[in-house]
């Protein structure tokens, strides 16, 4: 009978060192304040096959922001914990929201664009995501997800849209309108958590 031979693992980043470097690049030109985080063999941390974690930018988007952003979602863009796969760049990375903290509720909930466990759900079908593309598409939905959710909290909008805010501006006046006191949070009995936590 033949022994099975023992396979070492390899990590994505050692297959795929030019997409490495690539994201590396992109990430540090998008969101400066992401410290990239090595994989952790022993699996004892978060980043098993690494990742990164900081602050997003506040408006990454290619039009003004909105008056009243900041008092909408506080000074500081949103804070994230990003999990790469073993399978990355094929399949897409993990975002959880670190700032601000989705109920058990909202996470139950599809209008709210969080997945049960709490990582954002960023992408609209399996297929939304290809190899090819840029980490940093999915760190921009991940700002606009920030804008969106004190949106929702505030009551001013009922479900998130399907687009993001990123390409779909049709949610920027909402945010001068919701501090000018145009819409009030509605009062749900068990729905809790803050918008922002700095």
């Amino acid at each position: 009978m033949t022994k099975p031979q023992s396979v070492d693992s390899i990590f994505w980043q050692d297959a795929e060192p030019a997409r490495l470097q690539r994201d590396r690049k992109e990430v540090s030109e998008f969101a400066p304040h992401l410290l990239y985080q090595e994989p952790d063999p022993s699996g004892g941390g978060e980043h098993i096959h690494g990742g990164w974690i900081g602050e997003l930018p506040l408006w990454p988007f290619d039009r003004p922001a909105p008056e009243g952003l900041k008092e909408l979602v506080g000074t500081n863009g949103l804070t994230v914990a990003v999990m790469y796969s073993a399978a990355h760049p094929m399949v897409p990375p993990t975002i959880f929201p670190v700032s601000v903290e989705p109920t058990p509720h909202e996470e139950t909930q599809a209008a709210w664009h969080v997945a049960p466990g709490g990582s954002l759900c960023l992408l609209q079908s399996d297929g939304g995501w290809h190899p090819e593309a840029s980490i940093t598409e999915l760190l921009a939905k991940a700002a606009g997800w920030h804008i969106e959710y004190a949106l929702m909290k505030r009551g001013a909008i009922q479900e998130m849209s399907v687009r993001g805010i990123v390409t779909d501006p049709s949610f920027d006046h909402l945010v001068a309108e919701c501090m000018r006191g145009g819409h009030e949070v509605p009062e749900s009995p068990g729905i809790g958590g803050s918008i922002v936590t700095n």
